[in-house]
Order: C-alpha cells, then structure tokens, then sequence
C-alpha cells in the first residue's frame, strides 16, 4: 500500500475539499467568470437613469464686405472674411476646445447652481464637410439635460463675446496710439503752414490764381486801350487835315469863342460892317456917318487883335480872324469832334501808362510769389498727406469696430436642445447583448485553453 489510510480531521476534510476542486481549474476560472460578467450587468442596470439633449450649431459660410465713400476723405472698407477661407484654421475646433473649456463649464454651471463636476462634459461631434457642431449633454433628469444644453450654448456666446470685445479694445488700443503719432504730424504740418502764412505775403494758392487773373487782365485791358488811342490818332490827324486845323488851334478857337469880351467885341464888328455898308450905299465913303462907322469898325477889329494876342500871344488874331466859328455851325460841330477825340486820345495814353505801371508792378509781385508759393505749396501736400493718412486711420479704426466676427465668426444655433423622451443609459439591450457576448468570449477561452495541447499537436503535424 503506497499510502497509508488516515483519518482526516475537520480542517483536513476542508482542505480535501478545496483540493477536490481545485483538481478542475477551468470549472473554476469559467464560474468565476460568468460570475464577474453577471455582477457587471447588474451594475450596469441598477445605476441612476440617464437623459440626453442634443443640439446643433452651425457657422456662415461665406463673409461680408461693405465699402463707404465719404467726401474729401476717400473710401472705406470693411471686410468680414469667410471662417474657412483660411486653409489651416478652422473656427470649429476653436469652437469645440471652448465648449470643453473649464471657463464656458464654469459660466454654464453657476447658471444652473451646479459644480462644475456636476455638470460634466459634453460630447462634441464635428460633421465632415460642414459647418455644423453637433453637442450632446447627459443629465440624470430630462429637464437638467435640456438645460445643460441651453446653458452651454449660452455660455460659449457670452465667452465669445467676451473675447470679441477684448479684441476690439486691444485693436483700439494699438489703434488710437498710432492715431496719435498722425495727429501729431498733422499739427506739426499745419502749424507749419500758419507760420509761413503769418511771415509771408502769400496765404493761400488761390492768391496766384487771382494775381495771374489780374496781371492778365490788366495786359489785355492795356492792349485794347493802345488798339482805341491808335484808333483815335488816326481820327485826328485825319479830321485835322481836312479841317486844316491842329486841335490845339481848334481849342483855342472855342476858347475865345466861349470868352465874354471877345464875343462882344465880335458882336460890335458884325454890326459895325453891317452899318458900314449900309451908309456907304447911302451916302458915299465922305460922308461923316461912313467915316465915323468906318473909325468904329477899325477900333473894334484892333480890339478883336489885341484881345487875342493877350489870350494866346503874338499873330494869333490873324489865324482866329480866319476861324470865326459863328459864321459856319457845320465847321464848328467838326471843330468839337476833333477837340473831344483829342481829349479821349490823350485820356487813352494816360490809362495806357497807368497800365503798364501797373503790369510792371504786378509782375515784380509775381515773381515774389511765384517764390514763396513753392514752399507754401510744399508745406501743404506734407499737410495733406498727412490729413489723409490721419482720416484714413480714423476711418479704419471706425469700420474696424464693426467688424466683430472676424477672428471669432458669428454662431448659430441650428437646432434648439432636444427635450428627451426616454432615457439614453441603461439600456436593457445593451446589457443582454454584454452578457451573451461575455458568456461567448468567457466559453470559447475556456475551450481554446484546455484543447491548447491538441491544436499545438495539430499545428505541429501541419508544419511537419
């Protein structure tokens, strides 16, 4: 007998026992693990009920562009790009990483009273070749999932603009001081400007202008006088040899014929002549009324002599003898046309110096400011370029403030958070599903192991 028979005691039968069992390993594996999958599914559905919103979000696709002209400024443009025009950014997965975020759970959870523990994350899908953002929140209840839905989307668009409006005070900021530097150099141009006007004759451009106008007007104005005194010489000469008379003799002639005590002396000689004949046909040259009339006639003709070397010198009676102006009205009326064309030439030469006077000193003055326009001229394009690029900062700065969505574009939420009907978690399928699947996987191990020296000997006989 190989061994000898012996009594057991109470611990030596337990361990016999466990010994006995242990002698089927895989029994035991295998219940062990049917076991383990058993209390797992029971897990699975005796935990808390679980709901489920689902939302979606959608972005633009394309951009905006507004362009505004203003009057002595120029133009304006503002431009919203597209979000995906960019080929290696995508405002989605901007999107996404911001949902997921502690600050947007933060906001999402104080709305709702909850920890940010509490609230959880959502799931975040991004559809291929959309713009679309897909959220789906679990809650243990269904009115807490809808509104963890709502609260999140609420709270990306309050981070949202959040950041939009810190982009729009850093880009001001940055803004304003290089719109400051442009102010500057506006006000350093312009004061330029006011210093020069303030110790030049010149103020404006406009001045030249008007000083061209004016010099050329004051030429053309003299060119038409010197064509109306060349016009009135010609008259003159003209009129004078066919009168046989200089107007200077003609003036004379009407002055004494304007002179009181040569018209009286000439009244007496025409009467003087008229009685003359009248006795001579009467009563003869002896007799003494003729003589006497005579004696009257030759006083008075000396008195006419004298009367007219006093007023214009020596042998001027005998010339003014021969231009008795009463006798002809017709001769008279050529002698005053003569006297005013002479006048009116005279007239024209005075205006025609007057004028080159004048176009002398204007083109002196011409030169002056030809001179210093240059620098005025200088000092004002340096003052509207400066203007232009000062306004068109301003303009930028502006448009730029309407601009919000161009780094973080504008988020639409395409479907509102489904209110859930059913509960998304545990499934009673899906449990009955693990367990089959477990007891499968679990029973085909188990076989694979114990046959594992037969398949080697079969694999073996195959290599061989």
């Amino acid at each position: 007998m190989k061994y000898p028979m012996v009594v057991l005691t109470k611990y030596g039968l337990v361990r016999a026992q466990i010994y006995t069992i242990l002698k089927r390993p895989y029994l035991v594996v295998g219940a062990a693990s049917y076991l383990i999958v058993a209390l797992l599914i029971l897990l699975y559905l005796n935990k808390a009920p679980s709901y489920s919103s689902d939302m979606e979000m959608v972005l633009p696709g394309t951009g905006s562009s507004n362009s505004v002209s203003l009057n002595d400024i120029g133009q304006v443009v503002s431009q919203t790009n597209a979000p995906f025009s960019a080929g290696g950014f995508n405002p989605r997965v901007n999107y996404k990483e911001m949902l997921s975020s502690r600050g947007v759970r933060e906001r999402a959870a104080k709305r709702l009273h909850l920890t940010i523990d509490q609230l959880g994350k959502a799931k975040i899908v991004l559809t291929e070749q959309t713009s679309i953002i897909s959220v789906l929140v679990s809650a243990n209840s269904k009115e807490l999932a809808q509104a963890k839905a709502f609260a999140l989307y609420e709270s990306l668009q309050d981070e949202l603009n959040i950041l939009r409006a810190d982009e729009v005070l850093r880009r001001d900021q940055s803004i304003k001081q290089v719109l400051e530097q442009y102010r500057e150099r506006m006000n350093i141009t312009r004061n330029a400007i006011v210093d020069f006007q303030q110790r030049s004759i010149v103020v404006s451009t406009e001045q030249m202008d008007q000083l061209v106008n004016t010099l050329s007007g004051v030429k053309e104005k003299q060119l038409y006088v010197k064509a109306e005194a060349n016009h009135l010489l010609h008259y003159i000469n003209q009129l004078s040899e066919d009168l046989g008379v200089s107007p200077k003799l003609a003036g004379q002639a009407f002055m004494l014929q304007s002179d009181v005590e040569f018209r009286a002396y000439m009244t007496e000689l025409k009467e003087s002549i008229t009685q003359l004949a009248e006795y001579s046909s009467r009563w003869g040259i002896k007799h003494p009324k003729v003589i006497a009339q005579q004696k009257r006639l030759n006083y008075t003709r000396i008195s006419i002599n004298q009367r007219s070397s006093q007023m214009f010198g020596l042998n001027s009676s005998e010339i003014f003898n021969s231009l008795n102006l009463d006798l002809n009205p017709k001769r008279s009326e050529l002698f005053a046309d003569l006297i005013e064309a002479y006048a009116k030439h005279k007239g024209q030469n005075s205006m025609f110096n007057d004028l080159g006077r004048s176009a002398d000193r204007l083109g002196d003055q011409l030169k002056i400011y030809a001179r210093e326009i240059v620098e005025l001229e200088r000092l004002q394009r340096e003052f509207n370029m400066a203007e232009a690029i000062f306004t068109s900062a301003a303009a930028r700065l502006e448009a730029s403030k309407a601009d919000v969505f161009a780094s973080y574009p504008v988020l639409q939420m395409l479907t509102t958070p489904s209110y859930p009907l059913k509960q998304s978690s545990p499934k009673n399928v899906i449990a009955v599903i693990a367990g089959i699947a477990g007891f499968i996987f679990i029973s085909f191990g188990l076989f694979i192991l114990k046959q594992r020296k037969n398949l080697i000997q079969v694999l073996l006989k195959k290599s061989g």
